[in-house]
């Protein structure tokens, strides 16, 4: 049975519920916010002018379980979903587009640069790949740091080949392309003087080990849980970031997959075999994108099935702290545009997770009673305003305050391993 909750768990050190006191952590994990899949459609890299290198910066927050010195990975990925579509896609493909990547983190004033298999300053990825930079060396980060990942790309013919990017702002987000130059090893704010705009990236995941455990979440969105209508900021992006920005006062480092129109059809293992990389990196799964499913006539069976598909191999992945990922269901909102029918369908999903949904739920929640009345939206009767989604949020991070602690099971929890 899953169970919408409220409750705050508090933990020191190593310890968590009623004073149980785990290891320090060992494995590998998501450490901060703002990290994503790239959304964007692609662009040329010399649209607009003779541009060899895309380079860029954003911020990330720490979690609250810090992070252990020489431990901090950045992971990358040549794939997307599809704008328009969701579709997930090894792009970009086309000719020369084989990109080649540079990594750095900064911690304060210090700029830290990444090497790949040992030594290398650069590392290459394909259509369809997924790099990672060794441990880099840096010193022990503690909780509620601002930290920066620098990146610049090249490919192997920019004359021909194409860039990805995300859509979304994270803190100081940079992206711009330029003719040569390589700001890598620089510290804040990167020089755009003179070059040509996007594309921003985030990392795929920012990893490292945390010095006491810690929750982390990847999330499956669509329109509304990416931020449409909502503004595109740091400090805002819809309800999900900001409720994961601040849940009981601390950052709980969050990966978003997905795209305007999304549909959990496009979600499912099968679907999107690439976005499965790296889930057992996170202590929870939140599955919020549903509503366009309803939209397009899809039937309560099928989108029952595809829920199930989803859950079956979060529940049966083991997280960092070796227990299994967490499913959170996040219930379809109120729609205007809804039909009868559709309405039925949406309210028979709602009750379905609500009830755990044949055990692969372990957590709903549902913030219906708080997004406001659709048809008083700004723009349409689908996409909440700003006021609404802050009006989610706060019950958002509620119900997942308990998350923090990633031992922690829900009541009727159900395990499938």
């Amino acid at each position: 049975m899953s169970m919408m909750l409220g409750l705050s768990l508090s933990i020191t050190n190593q310890s968590s519920g009623a004073g149980v006191v785990h290891p320090t952590p060992t494995q590998r994990q998501l450490i901060g916010t703002f990290n994503g899949v790239p959304n964007l459609a692609v662009t040329a890299m010399q649209s607009g002018g003779a541009y060899t290198a895309n380079q860029g910066r954003v911020g990330h927050d720490v979690g609250r379980g810090g992070v252990q010195a020489n431990s901090v990975r950045v992971q990358d990925v040549q794939f997307l979903v599809t704008p328009g579509t969701g579709i997930e896609a090894s792009s970009p493909a086309a000719a020369g587009s084989d990109s080649i990547w540079r990594r750095a983190i900064e911690i304060s004033t210090t700029t830290y640069v990444a090497t790949y298999a040992g030594s290398a300053q650069s590392a290459a990825m394909p259509a369809g790949g997924n790099i990672e930079t060794d441990d880099i060396t840096h010193p022990a980060i503690t909780a509620g740091t601002r930290i920066f990942t620098r990146f610049v790309r090249n490919l192997s013919d920019p004359t021909t080949g194409f860039i990805n990017g995300i859509n979304m702002n994270g803190p100081a987000s940079q992206g711009f392309r330029t003719i040569g130059g390589n700001q890598i090893a620089a510290n804040g704010a990167m020089n755009s003087s003179g070059s040509g705009g996007g594309n921003a990236v985030w990392p795929y995941m920012l990893t490292g080990i945390p010095t006491i455990p810690m929750a982390a979440a990847r999330v499956g969105i669509d329109s509304i849980g990416q931020y449409k209508d909502d503004t595109n900021t740091s400090t805002t992006q819809g309800y999900i970031a900001r409720g994961l920005q601040n849940v009981a006062g601390e950052f709980f480092p969050w990966q978003k997959q997905g795209i305007d129109g999304q549909k959990i059809a496009n979600m499912t293992p099968t679907a999107a075999p690439l976005q499965q990389l790296s889930l057992n990196r996170v202590t929870v799964y939140i599955l919020q994108a549903v509503t366009n499913d309803i939209a397009a006539n899809r039937t309560l069976a099928q989108l029952k099935a595809d829920f199930t598909a989803i859950a079956q191999v979060v529940k049966t992945t083991v997280g960092p702290y070796g227990l299994p990922v967490l499913m959170v269901g996040l219930c379809c909102l109120n729609r205007g545009t809804f039909t009868g029918a559709q309405n039925t369908v949406k309210t028979d999903y709602n009750d379905w997770l609500i009830a755990g949904a044949d055990t692969y739920c372990d957590l709903a929640i549902d913030l219906r009673p708080y997004q406001g009345d659709p048809l008083t939206y700004p723009n349409d009767t689908v996409h909440p305003g700003p006021t609404n989604h802050q009006a989610m949020a706060t019950p958002f991070a509620a119900a997942m305050a308990p998350l923090l602690d990633p031992y922690y099971r829900p009541p009727g929890y159900v395990s499938f391993l």
